[in-house]
């Protein structure tokens, strides 16, 4: 039997292309596009758990301009004025082109939704509103809320704190494999959305299912 009664997606690669800004600039960037987008995408996400180590939080957006600014300083990029522009386009990141249609599915299925990401809320809230999603989602949760990072199960509480409901009815979205092992472990039912073919980490809890979009994912829970 479905005990599902909650679909939460992380937000940035799974319902957000992390690699818009820097595709969408490309002519700007040059031949070092890829190379920037993914050496920023690595460190931002470095950060966070060099930070959660350290107790240090600081807010996503910090973190995204720093890792950026690591990620042009090491592909020599001098560039003030691209930088804003990069920064800018963050705030406005593309949907896939499937997730309106998913989440609308969903929502007719009377499940509840929501994001739960490490994004600041106002890069969240940016990100929905321009991809006009909000109406789609019941929650967008931010870490902001606990000050610390995935995959710190204080996150993960976060989604029964705010839904009142509990993990054992909460499936998880997520295209970052270390988080969907995080969460699975933590006890969510978790598909890995492996949009960019990637390998299964070596870290506990396992995916309930892999799939390469969101395209009939409700056909899953």
């Amino acid at each position: 039997m479905n005990n599902t009664k909650a679909c939460i997606f992380d937000a940035y690669g799974t319902l957000f292309d992390v690699n818009a800004a820097c595709r969408e600039l490309s002519l700007d960037v040059g031949d070092k596009w890829q190379d920037l987008a993914n050496l920023w995408r690595l460190r931002q996400l470095e950060y966070t758990w060099l930070r959660n180590s350290m107790k240090e939080y600081v807010d996503f957006w910090e973190i995204t301009s720093s890792a950026l600014d690591y990620a042009m300083e090491v592909l020599n990029i001098e560039n003030k004025k691209l930088k804003k522009q990069l920064l800018e386009l963050y705030l406005k990141l593309e949907a896939y082109p499937e997730v309106k249609k998913v989440l609308g599915k969903l929502k007719d299925k009377k499940y509840k939704t929501g994001i739960l990401s490490n994004g600041s809320i106002k890069m969240l809230d940016s990100a929905v509103k321009n991809a006009k999603i909000e109406n789609l989602l019941d929650e967008v949760i931010s870490v902001e809320e606990c000050k610390i990072y995935k995959p710190s199960s204080d996150v993960y509480d976060l989604v029964e704190k705010k839904t009142d409901i509990k993990k054992d009815n909460v499936t998880f979205f997520s295209s970052n494999a270390w988080d969907m092992h995080a969460a699975a472990n933590y006890g969510f039912k978790t598909i890995w959305v492996n949009r960019f073919d990637g390998t299964l980490e070596r870290l506990p809890g396992k995916p309930s299912a892999i799939v390469k979009s969101l395209n009939n994912i409700d056909e899953l829970i």
